[in-house]
């Protein structure tokens, strides 16, 4: 089932930024991607047994002046804290959620987050969105 950004706005009481068309059909995929200073992987494993259920409002993943939101259905997707970020698991696609970026849809399966970040020389420096 294909959302737009307006009923994914209206299901959870998050806004977007006006700039975003609301029309827009968030396409769902598989594989690496990215919204903004947010990477979402795909794996295999995930040691823990400490699994819950992503709240009805989202789970922020990434907080901050612009959170990253990770919305699913009831029942549709478990997480747990990694050890360099948050990991999911979903049984049904579920949407990662920015208020400049807009939505991107995930396809079932597990899933790893990490904050991107950038090499200046020799240190490590978080990327800000």
């Amino acid at each position: 089932m294909m959302i737009t950004l307006a009923t994914l706005s209206a299901r959870t009481g998050r806004p977007f930024d006006d700039h975003l068309d609301r029309s827009l059909t968030i396409p769902v995929l598989h594989g690496l991607q990215a919204q903004g200073d947010l990477l979402v992987m795909p794996v295999f494993l995930v040691e823990s047994t400490d699994w819950r259920p992503v709240p009805r409002e989202g789970l922020v993943l990434l907080g901050g002046v612009h959170p990253h939101v990770l919305v699913a259905d009831p029942g549709a997707c478990l997480w747990t804290d990694g050890p360099d970020g948050r990991a999911f698991d979903a049984t049904a696609p579920v949407y990662l959620m920015h208020p400049e970026h807009g939505a991107t849809g995930l396809a079932p399966g597990r899933y790893v987050t990490r904050r991107q970040r950038e090499w200046r020389g020799r240190v490590e420096m978080p990327v800000a969105d």
